[in-house]
């Protein structure tokens, strides 16, 4: 039985420039090998069946950071963010986007 420990915040910011961010902060999640940042259309963020984004590898397990979105991306198409743990196939968190 794996437990996974997640605190922190998921906001995507509209630059105003016509690009967006997604910000983790207060981010405290479990380590692990191989996390990406998903946006997934999925409201609750467990169903990658329904579409994802990769933002890319997880830069740390603890702290702030940011990932681009590609400008191509409708964000009213996306309902929430995943943690996965590609190697193994796990959720390692989820956060609704509001």
């Amino acid at each position: 039985m794996t437990i996974v420990f997640t605190i922190g915040s998921a906001t995507i910011y509209d630059l105003g420039d016509g690009s967006n961010l997604l910000r983790l902060e207060d981010l405290n999640v479990t380590n692990g090998p191989g996390l990406h940042v998903l946006l997934m259309v999925d409201l609750e963020g467990r169903d990658k069946s329904q579409g994802y984004v990769d933002l890319g590898k997880l830069k740390g397990n603890v702290g702030n950071q940011n990932y681009p979105i590609p400008d191509e991306i409708n964000l009213a198409d996306y309902g929430a963010v995943m943690i996965y743990c590609e190697p193994f196939h796990v959720i390692f968190t989820t956060a609704p986007l509001n």
